[in-house]
């Protein structure tokens, strides 16, 4: 598990790129956190999630679709096979295609782990209303779409 970065609080004179670095490593640590007690990381969720739809995805498109190197997603995958909560095969047309899909038991894992993200988030958003969490998605949302995006218009890496 990482280290959060040295910090008592957010000021109102923080640069706002260090706030918002500051509030997203303290929101990840407390997930990750979350996540361990699985023996699990924010990582194998977000693979989990990218094929919540239930069909089959070729490996290198849903890395891609991530935004994870493939070799990185090759050893998320290991654990999650390794668990049968993931399955993966040859793809019938071409054997240099491997095609991954969730298995019954990952669908239910990921209900799992959905509930878990959710008390991570309630106490991480604990005092804001309804409507305060909306405005923070999208305002968040925004800053989101501006970091990812490096000079010249290329998506930023971000794993």
């Amino acid at each position: 598990m990482r280290k959060a970065p040295v910090t008592h609080g957010i000021g109102p004179d923080e640069p706002l790129g260090f706030a918002v670095a500051a509030v997203g490593n303290a929101a990840a640590l407390a997930f990750e956190r979350a996540l361990s007690e699985r023996d699990l990381h924010p990582r194998h969720f977000a693979v989990l999630r990218g094929l919540r739809d239930g069909g089959e995805h070729a490996q290198q498109q849903l890395a891609a679709a991530l935004g994870i190197p493939p070799s990185r997603l090759v050893a998320l995958l290991a654990l999650l096979i390794e668990r049968g909560l993931v399955q993966r095969r040859e793809s019938p047309v071409d054997a240099r295609v491997k095609l991954v899909q969730l298995t019954l038991d990952g669908r239910s894992e990921l209900r799992s782990l959905t509930k878990l993200a959710g008390a991570s988030e309630r106490r991480l958003t604990a005092g804001l209303s309804d409507a305060e969490k909306a405005e923070l998605r999208r305002l968040l949302g925004i800053v989101y779409d501006n970091a990812a995006v490096e000079p010249g218009g290329r998506p930023a890496r971000v794993w």
